[in-house]
């Protein structure tokens, strides 16, 4: 089966403001200050009013003039761009610059996301960061701050003064597509949080996906009716629970929204330290091997061909500007592997997108979907490609891919194999063993090496007629023909679960084939009784 899945945390840029001041004839708005003196009242000295004045133009502007501020920004820049000041992306600017002012958080991008994470369900906001002197000019800065590619409909600012006069700044901005009901950043234990919403234009099939506190990542029935769903995610542990809904968009799997709920425990208040630069690939091998072994799972191993599609999926992300696991040049990640002649049983796929490939990796371990990836009990090797390109807004990223799969190696008795499969899913379903029948074997065997060799998944008409002819005490027989990775294929076998069949020949043979891929298992089934 193949799962895939992704992350994505755009780059951000800080930027250094000093020295910004008024144009000609323009005053701020906060340096304008009126001074009344009563008749009999004392009389400010001529150097006090001046500072004064000094002091109310070097304050911090309002955050509504700060907003204000974005906004005629984006209104010069974007003309006919309807762009919305986003709460949730406000609350989130005001806690990142307050952690910055308190020292609790360094200014970067990373720092600026963390805050995001907490009070936003957008999946990929853009942060952009100022430091300015005087603190007057936030407001001037604050008005730089978006992406000037536009693609974005929602924003929020937001500013703290430093203890040098000066001020931190911050916006993030982000493509509002799905409407999630709100969802409490904090909880009682225990407490059944409602996930409910409407995705966006172009996404479809929603499925939810939560992570425990205790890292295991859980899938929960979603309901959905056309592009509403609605889900009861029980938050039953102390600790965080990260909720994900993902969903099927043009370019594959993408995260349409993910929410952090912390259940029983505080919110954390400052941002882990950041992942450093100068791990690059191994530094991410080495995290998904410390990630598994702390779940009991063993370590995948490196797969120089695997490394090759991933390099080169990434490269052409950023060759295109476009971050998704489908592109319109190179397909899937199937279509990848089948190109490049890569046997697989099953395969998988996160990619992310951030300022390096450890915090991109960061953000993929961060997404619900993306642990069940990486924490995949059937996964045995690994691919890990990164290329560094522009994004989608301009701005300077590293693409990252990581690449899971299970190779097809041919078995000695691929035959035994099936008919174990077959067994076990009898037993599980509650009904009696099939008997094999040799003739039917036999039968099987020949027509799924006629059918191997025109590659083409079509049945002799008469089939069923020979099975009948070749067992004279059979009174019914039906066949089924796949092509698949490895024996388990038929363990979606339509008749294996009727009761009225007992008997069964099987017939099996590994062959490349130039329409389904190299090393592909076809096998025949031949039902009768």
């Amino acid at each position: 089966m193949q799962t895939r899945s992704r992350a994505k945390v755009k780059s951000c840029r800080r930027r250094k403001a000093n020295g910004i001041s008024p144009g000609p004839g323009e005053v701020h708005p906060s340096a304008a200050a009126e001074f009344s003196r009563p008749p009999g009242s004392f009389r400010y000295a001529g150097w006090v009013l001046l500072a004064l004045l000094l002091l109310v133009a070097d304050a911090l502007p309002a955050q509504s003039r700060l907003e204000g501020s974005v906004l005629d920004g984006i209104a010069g820049s974007c003309p006919g761009r309807k762009v919305a000041i986003d709460p949730d992306l406000t609350r989130a600017c005001r806690a990142f610059t307050a952690a910055v002012q308190a020292g609790r958080a360094p200014i970067t991008g990373p720092s600026a996301s963390f805050f995001a994470s907490l009070e936003s369900y957008e999946p990929s906001p853009v942060a952009g960061i100022a430091t300015v002197s005087p603190a007057s000019r936030a407001d001037r800065a604050a008005g730089e701050l978006y992406p000037k590619t536009c693609r974005f409909d929602r924003i929020g600012g937001g500013a703290a003064e430093m203890k040098d006069g000066g001020a931190v700044v911050c916006a993030l901005s982000a493509v509002h597509r799905t409407t999630l009901a709100r969802i409490p950043g904090r909880v009682e234990a225990g407490h059944i949080v409602d996930v409910s919403g409407t995705l966006g234009a172009g996404l479809s099939k929603p499925r939810l996906f939560v992570t425990r506190p205790s890292g295991d990542v859980e899938e929960i029935e979603l309901e959905a009716a056309g592009d509403a769903f609605a889900a009861k995610v029980p938050l039953t542990g102390r600790g965080e629970h990260s909720i994900e809904v993902l969903a099927d968009g043009s370019g594959g799997p993408e995260v349409a929204a993910i929410r952090r709920v912390f259940a029983g425990v505080a919110p954390p208040t400052k941002p882990p330290p950041e992942a450093r630069a100068g791990d690059g690939l191994a530094g991410v091998a080495h995290s998904i091997a410390r990630l598994r072994s702390s779940h009991g799972l063993p370590a995948l191993e490196r797969d120089p061909e695997l490394d090759a599609a991933a390099e080169a999926h990434s490269r052409e992300m950023a060759r295109l500007r476009t971050f998704a696991h489908v592109l319109p040049t190179d397909g899937s990640l199937g279509d990848r592997l089948r190109a490049r002649g890569y046997a697989y049983r099953s395969i998988g796929e996160n990619i992310g997108l951030s300022s390096d490939v450890a915090t991109a990796h960061e953000a993929i371990a961060g997404s619900p979907a993306h642990l069940a990836n990486l924490l995949d009990p059937r996964h045995q090797r690994l691919g890990l490609g990164a290329a560094s390109g522009l994004t989608a807004d301009g701005n300077e990223g590293v693409y990252l891919t990581e690449v899971f799969a299970v190779p097809a190696v041919a078995m000695a008795d691929p035959i035994a194999a099936i008919v174990r499969v077959i067994a076990a899913e009898r037993k599980r379903r509650g009904l009696p063993p099939l008997r094999r029948d040799s003739a039917l074997d036999g039968v099987a065997v020949e027509e799924v090496r006629r059918t191997a060799a025109s590659d083409q998944m079509m049945l002799a008409r008469d089939l069923a007629g020979r099975a009948l002819s070749e067992v004279p005490d059979l009174s019914g027989a039906v066949a089924e023909l796949y092509v698949g990775n490895g024996p388990d294929t038929v363990a979606s076998s339509k008749n294996l679960a009727d009761q009225k069949w007992t008997r069964i020949g099987v017939g099996a043979r590994y062959t490349s084939s130039q329409q389904y891929g190299p090393g592909r298992l076809w096998v025949l089934l031949l039902y009768g009784r």
